[in-house]
């Protein structure tokens, strides 16, 4: 059993990497119900810990791996960041963190976990290879001014920083809300002819999609017979007809009726 295959769960998983003591225990202690131990040693991490963050009415999981060095990663610790859907760097922007993160990146490069012009997010037999990066600037509270700045000159790869702290509470709101939105999702909420929406589990989608993509979702095989739908939402008239190609938005509501 590969303890390093972690079954995703909620909208997205993003999984945690960083150098040891950089915070990323706090981040999922925090947001999540799941047992992290949080020391002031390094390597307290052992396993992947996977954990429930929630963006309003949307499950993210989050995933915190064991710290990496160049000197030491875990058999199979490369197949959790091939897997996910983001990953999100770990810098405690208080020490080092330009060696913190230079280190990080070298990792990503070398193994071809990066998204870029030379790496693109699946090879030709579809499978998974670069993925989407940003950094969590953790301990922001203890950081000297202008660190966060120096931190985004340090690194030439465009990517998305986000203060934080645990103890300050810098970045509580944001950081979910950075993740739902970094994850390039949207959710939509479903409703029955004659009846109110399901206002409580929203499906959710990639960014782009269709009016059909979301009958695929709910059910493949009825998705041949939908014949039209009803949208209340973002650009519509409340319960207007639209057609299969519409793109979805974020909290629309969706009637479908099928032949």
């Amino acid at each position: 059993m590969d303890v390093f295959h972690i079954p995703r769960g909620g909208a997205g998983q993003i999984a945690l990497l960083g150098l040891p003591n950089s915070g990323k225990s706090s981040i999922v202690g925090l947001f999540t119900n799941a047992k992290v131990t949080i020391a002031e040693f390094p390597f307290s991490t052992g396993a992947p810990v996977p954990g429930m963050m929630y963006h309003e009415d949307v499950p993210i999981q989050l995933v915190d791996l064991p710290p990496y060095t160049p000197e030491f990663l875990m058999p199979g610790q490369i197949g959790a960041y091939r897997h996910c859907d983001l990953i999100a760097i770990v810098v405690d922007i208080s020490n080092e963190p330009e060696m913190q993160l230079t280190t990080c990146m070298e990792f990503l490069e070398s193994r071809k976990l990066l998204l870029d012009a030379a790496t693109p997010a699946v090879d030709d037999q579809g499978n998974a290879l670069g993925k989407k990066v940003f950094c969590i600037a953790t301990k922001s509270d203890l950081a000297p001014a202008g660190a966060l700045d120096r931190l985004k000159v340090s690194c030439a790869y465009p990517m998305e920083y986000l203060p934080f702290s645990a103890a300050s509470g810098d970045g509580l709101e944001e950081l979910p809300q950075a993740c739902f939105r970094l994850l390039g999702i949207v959710r939509v909420y479903a409703k029955r002819p004659h009846e109110e929406p399901d206002m409580k589990e929203p499906f959710t989608l990639p960014v782009g999609s269709t009016v059909t993509d979301m009958a695929r979702v709910i059910h493949r095989q009825l998705a041949e017979n939908l014949k039209s739908a009803r949208i209340w939402g973002t650009g519509v008239h409340d319960g207007q007809n639209v057609q299969l190609t519409h793109v979805l938005h974020d909290k629309d509501i969706i009637e479908l009726h099928f032949a």
